[in-house]
């Protein structure tokens, strides 16, 4: 224990002379009751001089320092696969075993059970889990940032080794150092079935054109056996496929060509017929969906010269095989308007020459996307009439980093935590006034300052859409990512304002952003925009959303506002396809939109019912542990008990009192001055 003031201790050095000299001056300097014996003047001083010596010291704020230790035990973390693949009785019976933990290992251990299967739920509500994956990886990854920095003294993964997503357990490093041992559930008996282990086909596929549906079969205690593989679409049979089983450790690969003739979403299904001795019977059939496409969105880039900037937009767009991207100097272009569906300007215009060679293309009514570099001409770019002039000085330039308009709408725009650490980017210095319907998805931030400025907009005139990226250095963004994620946060923003701005959509009054095909217990989201007379955005008036699914059933839902648009969830529906229109009443006009989506089935936790305990001992050998079986567990709480490593850690910290909060204190100030002053009126010297 010590104590600490405040304000400096040398105060006191003023303080305790200034003390002796009131009270000297009171009791000793021409003192009226010379009648007083020096006894009884000596202690009044006294009390007088100790009352103002514990008020000078509380002045100075003095505070007790107490050095408070606390053991703290070491956490035992103990993880539960929640997912589909694991019966329940094992469910059950690990349960019960966090239970026996917590009871027996109580005073060696801080026991905590926690359950996962595509993430790990540290909340006790097991049904808040999505049981169709399961993400071992993320079991460590939880170790790591959900207890970081606490003293971790071993972990227990309850699992059946069956892993469907994220990475590879085995190589996540934890930062705590801690032991990790596996508890083995599920059964590794090889059972007589056959699996449709993959099917693959392009996402997108263009009217009349050849599409591949690839599939693998693997068969396993079935030597001798036969049966059909079948391609169906719409209920029709497509294509089948002989399968014959010559061995007891089979596998083939089977390709399905078919030609794409219907326009939209197409469903397609690859199923294989039972046979009597399968155990498994719902990995045998597997949907897949086909998105046709009329033609390539063709999008051209014109700029003056290659630039990094250009080849990292090129790449990004060609991620999808819906667009056809061709990059053409200026100098070089045919000036062929309409052999584009987008035209993307890089550092255009710099003079009136190229306002004159590009603003035809404005004029034909195809929309555009502007990067305005150093070498545009903001005197000539104003001229293009996007909706937006910029009042800029000659050459002025300014470093800029971006943050998300969380107001933004026109379409999803991912949030991102590490977005304050990308590299700034080269923006004109100016002001940015509006003269159309326009959004900004990001705004500029000059340091640490949010600027209203726009970094990435949309604007919208006379039914055409145009955007700007109002700075250059974009591949400096694309490569810092590739550096510390695997995220593709960048790539996705470009793809999605070229898509944006590559449908040419009629001028309606009433726009819907629907989903075309989910996951099962995926959100369904539905965004709109209803436009008055004036083709301005309005949200007063309400919409309506109905969804039909195949089974004719009706349910109608109502949008929310949302800015000056609307947003509504329909939450996680059951897999099947389903149609929707949204409606807008006003006055006497109806506006509506129709369309359709389809929630995939997700089988991934029926595909392979094998438990894959190689991967639970690989787990538990690197990490310093064992693996258990289930009918273990007793062994294991022993060897918890005794493990060596787990050891409890002593934690110091400060307990800082303000003295000045002591009601004692005041009690015994009151008590001096009240025995002076009685004294005092005693003597009749008051």
């Amino acid at each position: 224990m010590s104590i600490s003031f405040e304000h400096s201790w040398a105060w006191l050095l003023l303080a305790i002379p200034l003390a002796i000299v009131i009270v000297w001056w009171l009791y000793f300097y021409k003192s009226r009751q010379e009648e007083w014996s020096v006894r009884l003047k000596s202690f009044l001083s006294s009390l007088r001089f100790i009352a103002l010596l514990i008020i000078a010291i509380l002045l100075l704020k003095p505070f007790i320092i107490q050095i408070i230790e606390e053991e703290e035990k070491p956490r035992l973390l103990i993880y539960s696969d929640q997912s589909a693949s694991v019966s329940q009785v094992e469910k059950d019976q690990v349960a019960e075993f966090i239970l026996k933990a917590q009871l027996d290992l109580s005073e060696k251990y801080e026991v905590e059970g926690l359950s996962f299967a595509s993430a790990v739920n540290t909340s006790p509500d097991s049904a808040a889990l999505d049981p169709l994956y399961t993400d071992l990886g993320e079991v460590m990854n939880s170790v790591n940032d959900d207890f970081y920095g606490e003293n971790i003294g071993a972990v227990v993964v309850a699992s059946d080794g069956i892993q469907n997503k994220g990475s590879d357990p085995r190589y996540v490093s934890l930062k705590s150092g801690a032991n990790v041992f596996t508890i083995a559930l599920g059964d590794t008996s090889i059972r007589s079935d056959i699996e449709l282990s993959q099917v693959l086909s392009n996402r997108l596929a263009f009217l009349n054109n050849d599409i591949e549906i690839k599939c693998r079969v693997l068969a396993s205690k079935l030597k001798g056996k036969s049966s059909i593989v079948r391609l169906i679409k719409d209920g029709k049979e497509l294509e089948t496929k002989t399968l014959s089983i010559d061995q007891n450790d089979f596998s083939v690969e089977y390709s399905f060509v078919t030609q794409a003739n219907k326009i939209g979403l197409n469903k397609y299904s690859i199923s294989i017929d039972v046979l009597e001795s399968e155990v498994n019977k719902l990995n045998n059939s597997s949907d897949l969906y086909v998105e046709v496409l009329d033609n390539r969105t063709r999008v051209k880039i014109l700029a003056h010269a290659p630039h990094p900037d250009i080849a990292a937009m090129k790449r990004a767009i060609e991620q999808s095989d819906q667009y056809e991207v061709e990059v053409t100097l200026l100098s070089d272009w045919d000036e062929k308007i309409k052999t584009a569906d987008l035209y993307i300007f890089h550092g255009l215009p710099a003079d009136g020459n190229d306002l004159n060679k590009i603003k035809p293309i404005l004029k034909e009514g195809i929309q555009t996307l502007s990067i305005v570099t150093t070498a545009v001409s903001i005197r000539h770019f104003n001229q293009l009439e996007l909706g937006f002039t910029i009042e800029a000085a000659r050459n002025k330039s300014d470093e800029v980093n971006g943050s998300i308009n969380d107001q933004f709408n026109l379409f999803n725009l991912e949030k991102n935590n590490d977005l304050r650490r990308f590299p700034p980017l080269i923006a004109p210095f100016g002001n940015y006034i509006f003269n159309a319907s326009h959004q900004i998805a990001l705004f500029q931030k000059v340091g640490n300052i949010q600027t209203e400025n726009p970094l990435l907009l949309f604007t919208e005139q006379d039914g055409l859409k145009n955007g700007a990226l109002l700075a250059e250095g974009w591949w400096r963004w694309r490569m810092f990512e590739a550096s510390i994620s695997n995220d593709h946060w960048v790539d996705m923003v470009f793809q999605k304002a070229v898509q944006f701005l590559a449908i040419t959509q009629k001028r309606t009054r009433i726009n819907v952003a629907a989903p075309r095909q989910l996951q099962e217990r995926e959100e369904v989201i539905f965004n709109a925009e209803y436009y008055n007379e004036s083709f301005e955005l309005n949200n007063d008036p309400q919409m309506e959303l109905s969804v039909t699914d195949s089974l004719g059933n009706t349910i109608d839902y109502r949008f929310k506002n949302n800015a000056n648009a609307y947003r509504t969830s329909l939450g996680a529906l059951p897999p099947g396809s389903y149609d929707w229109k949204a409606t807008v009443s006003v006055n006497a006009d109806l506006f509506e939109e129709k369309g359709t989506f389809t929630v995939k089935e997700n089988r991934s936790e029926f595909v392979n019912l094998v438990a894959n305990h190689s991967l639970l001992a690989d787990l538990s050998d690197k990490k310093g542990g064992s693996m258990f079986q289930l009918s273990e567990s007793n062994v294991l709480l022993q060897n918890l008990a005794s493990l060596e490593g787990a050891k409890p850690i002593v934690r110091s910290s400060k307990l800082w009192t303000s003295v000045i909060e002591w009601k004692l204190i005041l009690f015994i100030i009151v008590i001096l001055l009240a025995i002076e002053w009685f004294i005092r009126k005693y003597t009749g010297y008051v």
